[in-house]
């Protein structure tokens, strides 16, 4: 080969680097593991696992008040579940569907409404909806028998 001459790489020089090539790929690495985990647990989506319905006496003009706990497949709280009453005149809540705070609760008095047993009927039903959209929609209800005023 004429005039050429091949120059031959210091293999020391070669080796020198490549430990901060090292340290910058792990952590590269490390960082983009991390992101995709925390991506990966925050797309699990919450559902609404149970309703728990504690209320006073119920019967017509009671005043009574219902309160509503909504809690997640986990059992923790569950935050903006929408909750609804009808039935017996709770139609006349002026907010008869309210959202649960971060206590997972939310609130019915009673007292704000007329409530009454249909004609000819020895008691009546309330009827209490909770709905939460996560990766589906699920519905969980509860009922409470209502007397009539003595």
């Amino acid at each position: 080969m004429k005039g050429r001459t091949l120059k031959r790489s210091d293999e020391k020089g070669a080796l020198e680097g490549l430990p901060l090539y090292l340290i910058i790929l792990v952590v590269i690495a490390g960082v983009g593991t991390a992101i995709i985990a925390g991506w990966m647990l925050s797309a699990q989506s919450t559902e609404l696992g149970s309703i728990e319905v504690d209320e006073d006496e119920v019967g017509e003009n009671s005043g009574a008040t219902i309160h509503v706990t909504t809690y997640a497949e986990n059992g923790d709280p569950l935050e903006g579940v929408t909750v609804s009453i009808e039935g017996c005149g709770t139609g006349n809540f002026e907010e008869p569907v309210r959202l649960t705070d971060e206590n997972g609760e939310t609130e019915f008095n009673l007292s704000e409404v007329d409530l009454n047993v249909p004609p000819g009927e020895s008691y009546g039903y309330i009827t209490i909806t909770a709905e939460y959209s996560g990766e589906m929609t699920r519905t969980e209800t509860a009922t409470i028998l209502v007397t009539p005023r003595d």
